[in-house]
Parts: C-alpha cells; sequence; structure tokens
C-alpha cells in the first residue's frame, strides 16, 4: 500500500440540501371512473372542429383529469446521513450522467447505448478509486507527525480491528503462568533464547528458584 498527497480537503462532506419532489402516483388512478370522466368531458362530447381549439380542448382536458385522479404530489427529500468523504461533487455529477446513459440504454437496448453505458460505467469506477485514493492519501499524510492516529487511519483502511495488546489478569502469577503458555504455543525450544528467558516469563512454579540464591 503506498500513499501520494493531493492536498485535498478532509473534511467530512456536508449533508446535500434538502430538495423537492413532485409526482403524482399514478398507479393509484381507478380506470373505470377515469374512463367515464372522459367519455363524459366535452372534449367527447362535443368536441372542437378546428385543429386549434381541439388540442387546447385535448391537453386541458386530460390535465383536469390528472388533477383529478392523481393530483401532483410534493414532497422534501432529508438525507439522514452524510456521504462517504470521498464521495466528491464530481464524482456525483459522474454518477447522474452515469445513470442518465444507463436509463437510454434500458429504453433502446441498442449496441451503441449498451457500449456508451459499458464506457462510462469504467470510467466511473477508476473515477471512485481515484477519490478514495487521494482522499485517504491526505488523510494518511496530515496524521504522518501523530503515529497512533496514523496507525489508527491504517487499521479502518485495512478494515482492522485491533484486539487488547495485554493479559487481562492482573496477579503476577497468573501473568507469568500466560507468558509461559504463549511461548510454549509458539514453540520456541532454541536453547539460546531459553537461557536469556527472564524470570516474569516462566512459569509460576519456578518462581521461587529464580530468587534462590
Amino acid at each position: 500500500m503506498f500513499f501520494l498527497t493531493h492536498g485535498v480537503n478532509i473534511n467530512p462532506a456536508p449533508l446535500p440540501p434538502s430538495t423537492l419532489h413532485s409526482f403524482r402516483r399514478l398507479h393509484s388512478i381507478d380506470v373505470g371512473s377515469f374512463l367515464t370522466n372522459l367519455k363524459s368531458s366535452q372534449l367527447i362530447t362535443d368536441p372542437p372542429k378546428s385543429l386549434g381549439p381541439l388540442l387546447s380542448a385535448y391537453s386541458i382536458t386530460l390535465s383536469s383529469l390528472l388533477d383529478k385522479h392523481a393530483p401532483i404530489v410534493t414532497k422534501l427529500s432529508r438525507r439522514k446521513s452524510s456521504s462517504s468523504p470521498w464521495f466528491s461533487t464530481t464524482v456525483r455529477a459522474f454518477l447522474s450522467t452515469l445513470g442518465h446513459a444507463e436509463n437510454i440504454w434500458k429504453h433502446t437496448h441498442s449496441a451503441a447505448d449498451w457500449s456508451s453505458f459499458k464506457s462510462l460505467r469504467n470510467q466511473y469506477h477508476k473515477l471512485i478509486l481515484s477519490s478514495k485514493k487521494e482522499y485517504y492519501s491526505s488523510f494518511v499524510s496530515s496524521t504522518s507527525d501523530n503515529p497512533k492516529r496514523l496507525w489508527q487511519t491504517v487499521n479502518k483502511l485495512r478494515h482492522h480491528k485491533s484486539s487488547l495488546p495485554l493479559p487481562t489478569t492482573s496477579p503476577g502469577t497468573s501473568l507469568a503462568d500466560s507468558f509461559a503458555s504463549f511461548f510454549h504455543r509458539q514453540n520456541i525450544q532454541t536453547p539460546s533464547f531459553s537461557l536469556q528467558l527472564p524470570c516474569y516469563i516462566i512459569s509460576a512454579h519456578t518462581l521461587s528458584s529464580c530468587h534462590s540464591p
């Protein structure tokens, strides 16, 4: 793993502003009632004779029927959590472009639109990797003078959860036994190392011999 400094802002991204969304619940329209109202409208019972008034009546009639059977609903959309700090405005804009290309391909199913969508999708994945690299590179660089925070960041990038480095037992005999068991599990049997083992890693039942004259 290597890091390059790019000087990007490492502050967490703020929540995007609330937006208003307007829509109609077209799926909830009662088709039978809609058709009944349409048949009794002036557009059907007494349609205009010329093209201009006919088009106007057509638009007015359908708009009024939609307002009656599926009125416009407007809702305020709020995000409850912030996006990832590396998810920049550039990445968000490119994602919108990618979504538009995907919708076109789903509508046409043409080879050209599929090729365009696939190319944009590959570019988007590369942009995500680049954005992550820039963010975390600057984050690690900014914590290089704080080793503790630096390793916390590295462990976060590796999705590594550190365990307690020391035994939880406090009595001296239990601690000595823990050390002895650890070295026994590690299969440390070299004569030179065994001769140099300090008394505090020897089993508790031999502690007395370490202090005997």
